[in-house]
């Protein structure tokens, strides 16, 4: 799977996205590492379009408001949360499944699991954007 539907508190939901983008960071070290210049959370960005994930853009696609996108650390990866209407869904990635962040006219997170390529086009002020890669490329060490 690649996403998951978290607007619920579901326990079993969360253990399943967990299983692939790794484990939550302890909440102390989320807060040292905060004040060390790496926050747990990224800054958001407008979500313009999903590639690899077509039940997601096609829950998009039918909306005229703008969708925003953060990403959130884990042990071994990253979380990406958008809200589409009044649900929340869930895009876990990991390290190891190439996970990449470019920039070809839009901000782009690119990540293969299971052989199936997945890319997130994002969009934002030019320091917004920044100050994501800057926090990608920080977050990836």
């Amino acid at each position: 799977m690649m996403h998951w539907n978290v607007t619920y508190n579901d326990p079993n939901r969360w253990k399943e996205v967990y299983a692939v983008g790794g484990a939550r960071l302890p909440w102390w070290s989320g807060i040292r590492e905060t004040f060390q210049g790496l926050p747990v959370g990224s800054p958001k960005l407008d979500l313009i379009e999903v590639q690899g994930i077509e039940a997601l853009q096609a829950l998009r696609e039918a909306l005229s408001e703008r969708t925003q996108v953060n990403f959130l650390r884990t042990s071994a990866g990253l979380i990406a949360f958008t809200k589409v209407r009044l649900e929340v869904y869930a895009v876990p990635m990991c390290w190891s499944e190439e996970l990449t962040c470019t920039k070809e006219g839009a901000l782009i997170v690119h990540f293969e699991r299971n052989g199936q390529p997945v890319a997130l086009h994002m969009k934002a002020s030019a320091s917004a954007e920044a100050k994501f890669r800057m926090w990608f490329e920080r977050a990836r060490r």
